[in-house]
């Protein structure tokens, strides 16, 4: 097993991304055959009862992770919740999933995006060096 500090994390519902109050986190490869991961994401104690109706439902969410520096590509997660453990001010959450998608390409990826979304230009190019240091989750490629 490898592990890693977590320096951000970001839930996709949809065509909406919820980057998460991260106040600390660690990542597992469990190396296992699949790519397999542990998740865990200490968060501040704010809608505990979302992520335990979640782990209740047994659904799967895409969950976007960055490893070990802001700067770091984020890796995609087809994830579930394990456990929801709230504490008196702090809560933390325990996933396990499998990277479905590892990213080589980002920046052109992100480019992509943004001239989808109707930028040129000047305007491109700075959304362009805005984002590439925000590190946007994109959508699953197709």
């Amino acid at each position: 097993m490898k592990t890693f500090k977590l320096v951000a994390l970001s839930i996709v519902h949809g065509e909406n991304v919820e980057k998460l109050d991260l106040q600390d986190g660690l990542i597992i490869n469990r190396e296992y055959g699949k790519e397999n991961w542990l998740i865990e994401a200490l968060l501040p104690k704010k809608n505990p009862e979302i992520y335990q109706s979640i782990l209740e439902n047994k659904e799967t969410v895409h969950v976007q992770a960055t490893i070990s520096k802001p700067s770091n590509d984020p890796a995609s997660f087809e994830a579930v919740i394990r456990n929801v453990a709230v504490m008196d001010e702090r809560m933390s959450i325990l996933f396990e999933g499998e990277l479905f998608r590892r990213n080589n390409n980002y920046p052109e990826k992100l480019l992509e995006s943004l001239v989808e979304s109707g930028y040129n230009g000047n305007d491109l190019l700075q959304a362009f060096k805005e984002k590439i240091n925000e590190k946007p989750v994109l959508q699953k490629s197709k």
